[in-house]
């Protein structure tokens, strides 16, 4: 299960350092609120988010209920060279997942 709108990366290098910027699409439901019709929506949130450079686990993030929809997180990485594969990849509480990859320039 995959949510349909599409996730957004960019990664930049910069004096040694590598900023990634991404831009997560999910409606990151917490259990509370209610449709049109008074009922609870039930709870739909990134629980997990990883990134990856060149193959290699650089940074974990968790997450709860409390993070806003399509969240953007942006976040530095010492070195990097131009060329380096940069990848984003989220779970959600229900086994949805997102793939963000993206090239560093």
């Amino acid at each position: 299960m995959a949510i349909k709108a599409r996730d957004r990366i960019r990664a930049k290098l910069k004096d040694e350092q590598t900023t990634v910027r991404v831009l997560l699409a999910h409606p990151m439901h917490t259990g509370r609120g209610e449709n049109e019709q008074g009922e609870l929506i039930p709870a739909e949130f990134i629980q997990d988010i990883r990134c990856w450079r060149n193959g290699k686990e650089v940074l974990t993030i968790k997450c709860g209920t409390a993070t806003a929809r399509n969240p953007y997180f942006s976040f530095q990485l010492t070195g990097g060279a131009s060329g380096d594969k940069i990848m984003v990849r989220w779970v959600d509480n229900l086994g949805a997942k997102g793939i963000a990859e993206t090239t560093l320039s």
